[in-house]
């Protein structure tokens, strides 16, 4: 082989795996949702802002959205995790449970509720941890015809299934740019990568 075609060969070889490198794991985990039926789990890796370890809450950043993220007990210790920390985030969420306009002046924020007393999920992985939380986002529309409705919160643009009629009714009486608060089920798993 000629010395430009073993470059050639080399340099090509690099390219190809440098570009694999950069494309997402894709999973086909799904979990069983009350209401709902298969939903995919979903995963995010995100870099760490700032660590609380007392309150357990992490402020997470994904390309150019950033959130707070209660990180649950069964994760172990958070005085390890600092600024600049990667973390992988494995979550699927569950049935919407209410939605309600906000109140005035309310911003893109996620509070989390303690663990669900009904459990809503099945065949999750170990470690997951069932949870209830309110979003409050920008409502973009809801679509009747599917049941889909469209938001836009802290981690950015989102769609959800809704199954529930009276939420669906609630939903209708909304208009783009209102606020909206919005209570999720959720399965978490979180770890550092």
């Amino acid at each position: 082989m000629s010395k430009h075609a073993s470059w050639i060969l080399a340099f090509s070889l690099a390219l190809g795996a440098a570009g694999c490198a950069t494309y997402p794991t894709v999973t086909s985990e799904t979990v069983v949702v009350a209401g709902v039926g298969a939903v995919e789990v979903e995963r995010l890796d995100v870099d760490v802002v700032t660590v609380n370890p007392a309150t357990r809450i992490v402020a997470i950043r994904q390309g150019d959205y950033a959130w707070r993220l209660m990180v649950p007990e069964i994760f172990g210790d958070l005085n390890a995790l600092r600024p600049g920390d990667r973390l992988q985030i494995r979550r699927v969420e569950g049935a919407l449970l209410g939605a309600r306009r906000a109140k005035r002046g309310a911003r893109p924020e996620i509070v989390y509720m303690e663990e669900v007393s009904q459990p809503r999920f099945q065949n999750l992985p170990d470690r997951f941890v069932e949870r209830s939380l309110t979003l409050t986002a920008k409502f973009e529309r809801y679509d009747p015809a599917t049941g889909i409705v469209s938001y836009v919160g802290p981690a950015g643009p989102r769609t959800h299934k809704v199954v529930d009629p009276e939420i669906a009714n609630d939903l209708k009486r909304l208009r783009r740019g209102d606020m909206v608060d919005l209570i999720f089920a959720e399965a978490i798993h979180v770890q550092k990568i």
